[in-house]
């Protein structure tokens, strides 16, 4: 499956999820669920991909170089309005790996409905050098593992 191949809407498409129960604080003057607030459902999903990612490196013994990453690019799709009181869950999946960058994917579902698409570019950083750097193997390996779709 190619990134363009992806399918947003069918919860199939996605490897990894997270929940998250909505808050009155999540919503907007007209009465639906901020933007702002898909923001942190995204962020969230994510950083549990990551804070996995680092436990099973860690797990395993991994002596590697320092890094982190970064957001170069993050595109929202907003599809269908989410209300108040409710839950949702958020489904993430990294379609592409390249050499220092990943595409990851994310769908914010209320139900079997489709909230909010994304599309984010995930960077590999170099907390010395201050850019990218190539995805140490062992890392891209535990990421695939973890949330990659097929090719």
């Amino acid at each position: 499956m190619s990134d363009d191949d992806f399918k947003a809407g069918e919860r199939a498409s996605y490897r990894r999820w997270t929940g998250e129960v909505l808050r009155y604080s999540d919503l907007d003057p007209v009465g639906h669920v901020n933007n702002n607030a898909y923001g942190l459902f995204v962020e969230n999903a994510r950083t549990m991909l990551f804070t996995h990612v680092d436990d099973t490196a860690a797990a395993a013994g991994l002596i590697l170089p320092r890094f982190d990453w970064v957001i170069r690019r993050l595109e929202y799709d907003y599809l269908s309005e989410l209300r108040y009181p409710g839950e949702i869950e958020v489904g993430l999946a990294i379609t592409r790996m390249g050499n220092s960058s990943m595409i990851m994917r994310h769908g914010v579902f209320q139900g079997e409905t489709l909230a909010c698409a994304t599309l984010g570019v995930s960077v590999c950083f170099d907390l010395d050098a201050r850019g990218s750097m190539p995805i140490p193997e062992e890392i891209r390996k535990i990421f695939w593992d973890a949330a990659g779709v097929a090719s």
